[in-house]
């Protein structure tokens, strides 16, 4: 069994997050250095990341799957209502991130006065067009 290299991670929940889809998919990974990385989070950089590994046999359909777009619509079945994607406001691109709230503001002021001010909003970010803007529908 030979393993080829199709992608390395610096943060470990990304890397586990591309197993996990590859395994749905009846694919054999292998996460080179995953342990090392749980043990000493910044030694990633250093050693390149984490290696995902894959069967030479399944590269292409690996690569394939993990370049796939993300869905606009994930239809659950039995059912319940489909979940939409959030899209960015400015230009519609579905390569976002929820950033939650702000802790650094309050663990700081915890630390220095023995008070937390409260967290600030939940926030979102676009990858594509790197707006921010805060969600103010109710869920």
């Amino acid at each position: 069994m030979e393993f080829v290299i199709i992608r390395r991670y610096r943060d470990l929940s990304e890397a586990i997050v591309a197993r996990c889809l590859l395994e749905s998919s009846e694919i054999d990974v292998n996460l080179r250095d995953e342990n090392l990385v749980r043990l000493d989070w910044p030694i990633s950089n250093f050693i390149g990341g984490i290696r995902l590994e894959v069967e030479s046999k399944d590269e292409a359909d690996a690569i394939a799957i993990l370049d796939a777009p993300i869905p606009e619509v994930i239809d659950y079945g039995g059912g319940a209502s489909p979940f939409t994607q959030p899209r960015c406001p400015r230009c519609q691109s579905l390569d976002i991130t929820f950033e939650g709230s702000s802790r650094k503001a309050a663990l700081v002021s915890l630390y220095v006065a023995s008070l937390p001010i409260p967290l600030g909003q939940e926030s979102w970010s676009c990858q594509h067009c790197g707006s921010r803007w805060i969600d103010t529908e109710d869920p």
